[in-house]
């Protein structure tokens, strides 16, 4: 079926850049019709809900037109109008590589006796008593964080302007959607510094973080 008008009419309003893909658009809105027995003219703000999800669930590069985010070229500011992102990538630029690694390292080896991520297999009791032995799952250390952000088409590096604590190295999942507000372009660098972003509800399976060396 076509895109109903009112759902089209939600879309650009909310996620007005990159332009959310028609065709993808149409196939998400069967696919809640069909699965979840919906209909936006009756039901819109429960139809509207999955269809948010569906996108924010999405990698962007196939459900956004290219094209229709970030300048290519990266020569200009994107505006008042918010940008869709996904982080591809976290790394934190005040602390060593070797630093982050040994972090990382320990927390991997956390993650064998099921404490990073809270193995099922592992009851309360085991886990205190592990945590006695060995002592608290390390945190990664914070300083100022580089990301690299992708509207589905154009991937481009990014600053924070100011600490987001929302935003952690080895918590949030790689996939999680950002929209960015002003990106101002700094002379002589290649990358954006963001000033300002609200983080979206949803993001796509967490995957391995990639660390660089600052």
């Amino acid at each position: 079926m076509p895109v109903p008008e009112r759902v089209s009419q939600w879309i650009a309003q909310n996620y007005p850049r990159p332009t959310v893909d028609p065709g993808w658009l149409s196939d998400c809105c069967n696919w809640i019709s069909s699965e979840h027995h919906l209909s936006p003219s009756t039901h819109f703000h429960q139809f509207i809900k999955h269809v948010e999800e569906q996108l924010l669930r999405s990698n962007l590069e196939d459900s956004l037109v290219p094209g229709t985010g970030i300048d290519p070229q990266l020569k200009q500011s994107t505006g008042p109008i918010p940008l869709l992102v996904e982080i591809r990538a976290i790394t934190d630029i005040a602390h060593s590589a070797f630093n982050l690694l040994n972090t990382h390292q320990t927390r991997l080896d956390r993650a064998d006796l099921g404490l990073a991520q809270g193995d099922a297999n592992n009851n309360g009791e085991q886990q205190q008593q592990i945590q006695e032995d060995e002592g608290p799952v390390p945190r990664f250390p914070r300083g100022m964080l580089r990301f690299e952000l992708s509207d589905g088409s154009t991937i481009f590096r990014a600053l924070e302007f100011k600490s987001l604590p929302e935003l952690e190295l080895g918590v949030t999942p790689l996939g999680y959607k950002v929209r960015l507000g002003y990106l101002v372009l700094h002379a002589q660098r290649v990358c954006y510094t963001i000033l300002s972003c609200f983080l979206a509800s949803y993001s796509s399976s967490a995957k391995t973080i990639h660390i660089d060396a600052p």
